[in-house]
């Protein structure tokens, strides 16, 4: 047996045993008996021994050693002292003085702490820090803090955890009072502790959510966006909210009443009832369709209400762990969530409890369990949160949404919560890491949607909710430019569902959060201990709130919004982009699946997931799929598919295995969209060993055939889809160029060599590059593209006297680009005359690329003052297009046909991103290329020919009209 009861020499009775491998219970008491926890009897919390490795208990002199698995607890027969060694036989924790505990001194026990070590968890309590070094705190849910939730577990970064189970109110000083001196003492109860183990913190959270209960998975739509309503709305102000999201393109799923949707304001009783005239509502099947919850149905929409409640839940917990049914003839009264029945009959989907505890208005009571109000304080919203998930969970068959703010140990395993309001929106988003730090991962706040800081931070967590309160919170009143920056984010946060689903299956398996505070992914980096501005979304995903300082890990980080890479470790000072609410980044190696765009979870049924891949070395992502709605999951009804990416330097390998399992309604046959981040063209893309055709510049191509690159995004298109057979796994090689160099990820300023999409050598290769990049006419591209283009050069030259001859062939390339615009030297670099005289003073290389780059800043410079700023991909490109071939066919059908799109949506498109109209824009860039050849010296029907007129005395028509005077009048005059 690896237990032991112990009667200590210097007083008392000691109980010790493992429970699961690393995991041990230590009690104590002074009377040698032992009553069970009520967090036990009433199985919030599991002390059930779990087989598992080796355990056994031995004693060596005044020692008792017990071992679980590879872990071993010591303790001291004569004092109670303990001693916690892991699998590797290092002590990681140990006692300073005797443990204690007893009716009259309470509990208590003192550890110590090393000079280093840093201390996590304690869930939702102030001050709202990571690292809970240093402080004192109570474990108390307090009454005037709208979302305490004290949870009184603490893990160390030198591979230890401690959780107390008690119910009373006690204190946990973290080196408060002396800095190596960790210190639980409560002044009521017995001490009750379980003690873990573990190589680092993901392991500590595993075993203590085994114990303490792992989270609970929600129902899919939960994890998009809800909404509150003003109070004192009315059946039709809610469908009028609802109808805003749906012709606004703004995705949501649940919509949420306040309490005031009840005849009595907080009626706390069990014979609430709907208010008649602000809610009317109708038991009749076929009135229930056109009632204001049928409608919101109809619209995708679900609705939770809000309640208070004050009832003795403790009766029902008795019943239930007697193995009484509620009902029977001894049964005194109805459990609380029965009179709520009624309403999800009516179609109600979730409940918000917004809670007062009880034990502050009957602080003296003694409830029907026996227990008074300071033993029952903690616990009281628990057993709420509990009751209300299996009552709906039995009723129904479908996953609970119960949402509190209050709560305690075990809280995970029932409920969702919110912390802190949109007034303290960053001390909301270190508590939020805090509860998942505590094994609480189904953690949001309420969105402070005012400030782009706000809507960026809180679309980014766990689940996302607008609280209007006495306010008018929906996004349709926000300025134009806000409502466009919240859809473009509810939009990413809907199509991120795959995503955020996985995270939320992993952390319902091991208690790992979704939002995840930095130290839980980066345990050994020291500078990652105190981050409380920003986290990790899941593994792949860095965001960072409420801060222009980002910390980047070490690796690759791909800047999601720009494209910008990164090589970690570093911290930059980050200036957040135009359509962007604060920091994004995406880890390299990741892939993130993504939904298409839809209304609300369940509108389109998905048959192509899209692969959003960023190559780095050992990328890999389970994706897990279920019905999203029952508890079938548990019953292994659900399926597993293993994405990985390997990146080389030739080449990037994508496999996609077979899907593992199966669940009611799944897709038959699963097709992919993978968009992968390339460093320049590929030089070919295989399937399965097949070439695909590159399909770049043709619109109707078979994309299951083909593949195609988009030099702006800088990303390969491909769609794959599984084996008829489903036993194949999927594997798709891109090849990358020739000679490509500089694959990872860079430094801000490094230089990434650019690639061409043809088959040459590198030199040429290098010039395409270049080019590409003075296409662009960004500065910030081009100046790296010259560097790469230099260096390459410099590098292949067999003397150190050919350098003259590089500079001449970049002048010539750059002077060449500018000409084919339609520019002359003269008007981008000053003159021809100029050029050359500048190129007789070099003495030098360092003169030399010093030359370059004041050319190519003109260049860039003179693009820019000639071209409206277009952030749209699309545009971009387009306006690249029409200065570069004016004498191609640049009609709205042709261009649309070009880029996939339909001539009216293109035509606004470009309005919106430019200020005035395609035609216009086509006809000035024409117009002011044929001045200039005319001005050159080019005949008139060859200037016609180059500007895109086939015939010239159309040509000429049109060009009096535009400058009003004839052609020939520009041409030069004969000497």
């Amino acid at each position: 047996m690896a237990d032991a009861r112990i009667w200590l020499k210097n007083g008392g009775w000691l109980a010790a045993e493992a429970i699961a491998s690393s995991t041990f219970r230590i009690r104590m008491s002074d009377t040698g008996g032992f009553p069970e926890s009520p967090l036990v009897r009433y199985q919030l919390v599991n002390a059930d021994k779990r087989p598992g490795d080796e355990s056994f208990c031995v004693e060596y002199g005044d020692a008792t050693v017990i071992r679980a698995g590879r872990a071993t607890l010591q303790i001291d027969r004569i004092d109670g002292q303990l001693s916690l060694s892991g699998p590797d036989g290092r002590e990681r924790l140990r006692t300073c003085c005797s443990p204690w505990s007893g009716s009259a001194s309470g509990f208590g026990a003192r550890f110590s702490l090393r000079a280093d070590e840093a201390l996590y968890g304690l869930g939702n309590v102030v001050p709202e820090r990571l690292n809970r070094r240093g402080l004192r705190v109570s474990m108390r849910a307090e009454q005037n803090l709208w979302a305490s939730a004290p949870i009184p577990f603490l893990m160390s970064s030198e591979g230890w955890a401690v959780m107390v189970n008690t119910t009373w109110q006690h204190t946990f000083d973290i080196g408060a009072a002396a800095d190596d001196i960790l210190s639980i003492e409560g002044p009521a109860g017995e001490l009750d502790l379980f003690l873990f183990a573990g190589e680092g913190y993901a392991e500590l959270l595993d075993a203590y959510t085994d114990v303490a209960g792992k989270p609970q998975l929600l129902p899919i739509w939960m994890y998009g966006l809800n909404f509150c309503p003003r109070v004192k709305s009315t059946a039709r102000d809610v469908l009028e909210d609802a109808i805003k999201f749906r012709r606004s393109g703004t995705p949501c799923d649940l919509i949420g009443l306040s309490a005031d949707w009840m005849e009595t304001v907080n009626d706390f009783s069990t014979a609430k009832r709907w208010h008649p005239e602000r809610f009317p509502t109708s038991t009749n099947d076929l009135l229930r369709q056109v009632s204001f919850i049928g409608i919101l149905h109809k619209q995708g929409f679900k609705l939770s209400l809000t309640l208070g409640c004050d009832h003795d839940l403790t009766l029902h917990e008795e019943r239930q762990a007697a193995g009484i049914t509620d009902g029977e003839p001894d049964d005194p009264e109805e459990a609380w969530y029965d009179h709520l029945r009624k309403f999800v009959d009516d179609g109600i989907a979730a409940f918000v409890l917004s809670l007062r505890s009880p034990m502050f208005n009957y602080p003296d009571r003694i409830w029907g369990n026996g227990m008074t109000s300071p033993e029952l304080h903690n616990l009281y919203p628990v057993l709420l949160g509990k009751q209300m998930f299996a009552g709906y969970r039995d009723q129904t068959g479908k996953r609970p949404v119960i949402h509190i703010e209050k709560g305690y140990l075990g809280m995970q395993q029932f409920v969702a919560s919110t912390a802190g309001t949109f007034y303290n929106a960053k001390h909301a988003i270190a508590a939020i890491l805090n509860y998942g730090l505590s094994g609480h991962v189904n953690t949001s706040t309420n969105m402070h949607l005012i400030t782009r800081e706000g809507i960026h931070a809180d679309f980014l967590l766990a689940w996302s909710r607008i609280h209007s309160q006495d306010h008018f919170h929906h996004p349709d009143f926000l300025e134009l430019p806000l409502q466009e920056l919240f859809r473009r984010y509810a939009r990413l946060r809907y199509r991120l569902l795959p995503y955020l689903y996985a995270a939320a299956f992993v952390a319902a398996r091991t208690g790992m959060p979704i939002t995840r505070a930095m130290p839980l992914m980066y345990p050994d980096d020291r500078n990652c201990r105190e981050l409380s501005e920003q986290y990790m979304l899941g593994d792949s995903l860095l965001v960072a709130v409420y801060t222009d300082q980002v910390y980047l890990p070490e690796g690759g980080w791909f800047d999601y919004w720009t494209g910008e890479r990164y090589s970690g470790p570093q911290r930059i000072a980050y200036t957040v982009p135009p359509g962007a609410g604060g920091p994004l980044f995406v880890r390299a190696g990741a892939i993130v699946p993504m939904w298409p765009q839809m209304d609300h979870v369940g509108q389109l049924r998905v048959e192509t997931l899209t692969l959003d891949i960023y190559p780095g070395p050992n990328g890999e992502f389970v994706l897990y799929e279920d019905d999203g709605a029952t508890f079938d999951y548990l019953d292994g009804r659900f399926t597993r598919t293993t994405l990985t990416c390997e990146a080389s330097l030739e080449t990037t390998t994508v496999r996609i295995s077979r899907r593992e399992g199966e669940y009611a309604g799944m897709v038959r046959k699963r097709c992919y969209e993978l968009i992968v981040h390339m460093q320049g063209k590929p030089a070919a893309v295989r399937v399965d060993g097949q070439r695909r055709l590159d399909q770049s510049r043709r619109i109707k191509a078979d994309p299951f055939r083909s593949w195609r690159y988009d030099r702006l995004a800088d990303t390969v298109t491909l769609h794959v889809e599984e084996d008829a057979s489903g036993e194949a796994e999927v594997l798709v090689e891109i090849v990358h160029p020739p000679k490509r160099k500089n694959t990872g990820a860079r430094s801000p300023g490094a230089v990434t060599a650019g690639v061409s999409s043809g088959t040459g050598g590198e030199e040429g290769g290098t010039d395409e590059a270049f080019v590409a990049a003075l296409d662009t006419g960004e500065t910030q591209r081009a100046e790296p593209a010259l560097e790469a283009w230099w260096k390459a050069k410099m590098k292949a030259g067999s003397s150190g006297a050919v350098w003259p001859l590089h500079v001449m062939q970049a002048c010539h390339l750059i002077v060449r680009h500018a000409e084919g615009r339609g520019w002359t030297a003269a008007d981008v670099f000053g003159g021809s005359a100029d050029l050359t005289a500048a190129l007789a003073l070099l003495q030098s290389p360092e003169q030399g690329y010093e030359l370059l780059q004041g050319l190519v800043r003109r260049f860039t410079r003179h693009t820019a003052e000639r071209r409206p700023a277009a952030k749209h991909p699309v545009i971009r490109e387009l306006i690249v297009l029409i200065e570069r071939e004016p004498d191609k066919d640049l009609s709205l059908n042709t261009m649309a046909e070009r880029f996939a799109l339909h001539p009216f949506h293109l035509s606004r498109l470009f309005k919106k991103e430019t200020g005035g109209a395609y035609s216009d824009y086509v006809m000035t860039a024409r117009m002011t290329k044929a001045r200039k050849l005319l001005e050159a010296g080019v005949k008139v029907y060859e200037t016609a020919s180059c500007c895109g007129f086939k015939d010239a005395g159309n040509f000429s028509k049109a060009f009096s009209k535009y400058w009003g005077a004839p052609p020939a009048s520009f041409k030069p005059k004969r000497e």
